[in-house]
């Protein structure tokens, strides 16, 4: 195993540079700087603090978001092939948000809905389930949910004109191209509070990881526990997907990948998988934007591209486990 301040310490660096490379890639400072102008031009400086930075930052936060859900929801329920969405919770918010763009509202009130959406569907999911928060109940309710709200997505966006479903589809696909300053604000205010709050629960994480029996025995509340793991990432993926969308595939990719470098350790999990999150949303933005540009590709669709063929390579390996 590599050693976990070696390993951020990479992942930082190399976020650093990504975020660099994906503020200036395109926008003209890099040939300014390097003609000698000592002050940006007016349309270049707009570029960069009206429409760059909070989009990277947006991107920076995503990334950070879905994969501390998705190292906790790995091992709440002793899945590696869990990630946040497994609980329906994309599905309550994507059906809230679509609603709210089919009838024109704006960007603030969208991700608001979409928020909103995602916090009824885990109210539904705490109705449905057994009273002590049993991991399969949890999992069986939240499949439930998510194809009756997934059914209910695709009845609305069906109905809707042309120019309303290009919109939404889009958006359904994960980008980040709408990020504005309330949405980066709105996402550096949750992203250290989730981050701590799962953190926080390291020890709880790996008792859990050992099975329920063990961590009770050895002295957890698991009823407060581990619902309070289920809602803190239930809330960092319903305001990824209120912000900007369905991104798919970052809260298993990155989490799984850190536990191959790390191990299982929770509390290592939780300090390295954000920063290989947030450097894979970056660089799938950067992607996204560079690709076919001057259009723009949705970022779920690289996410997609990359996280497909390595979950069909961890569905194999899980098979393949029990025969070694």
């Amino acid at each position: 195993m590599i050693r976990l301040s070696l390993l951020c310490q990479c992942l930082l660096v190399a976020l650093l540079l990504t975020c660099l490379g994906s503020l200036l890639h395109g926008s003209g400072i890099v040939w300014a700087m390097l003609h000698g102008n000592q002050t940006l031009p007016a349309l270049q400086l707009q570029l960069l603090l009206q429409l760059r930075l909070p989009r990277l930052l947006v991107a920076i936060c995503s990334g950070m978001l879905l994969s501390s859900a998705g190292a906790a929801i790995q091992a709440r329920f002793r899945n590696p092939l869990a990630e946040p969405g497994l609980l329906g919770i994309y599905s309550g918010a994507a059906l809230a948000a679509a609603l709210a763009l089919s009838l024109g509202a704006g960007i603030l009130p969208v991700s608001l809905a979409g928020f909103a959406g995602s916090l009824l569907t885990l109210w539904l999911i705490r109705l449905l389930a057994s009273p002590n928060g049993n991991g399969s109940r949890l999992i069986l309710s939240g499949v439930a949910i998510s194809a009756l709200l997934g059914s209910l997505l695709t009845l609305l966006i069906t109905t809707l004109p042309d120019g309303a479903l290009r919109s939404i589809t889009f958006w359904l696909m994960g980008s980040f191209s709408n990020a504005e300053w309330p949405q980066a604000w709105l996402l550096l205010l949750a992203t250290p509070l989730v981050w701590l709050g799962l953190f926080r629960q390291w020890r709880l994480l790996n008792a859990l990881q050992l099975g329920e029996a063990t961590a009770f025995h050895l002295g957890f509340d698991i009823r407060r526990g581990a619902w309070l793991v289920v809602c803190l990432a239930s809330i960092a993926a319903g305001v990824v997907v209120s912000s900007c969308g369905m991104i798919g595939f970052v809260g298993l990719l990155a989490p799984h990948l850190t536990r191959l470098l790390t191990g299982s350790d929770a509390r290592r999990l939780l300090l390295a998988a954000p920063l290989l999150g947030a450097w894979l949303t970056v660089s799938a933005d950067w992607l996204a934007r560079s690709l076919l540009a001057p259009a723009e590709l949705p970022v779920g669709v690289i996410t997609s591209l990359l996280g497909a063929p390595f979950f069909l390579w961890l569905l194999r390996r899980e098979q393949e486990s029990p025969r070694a």
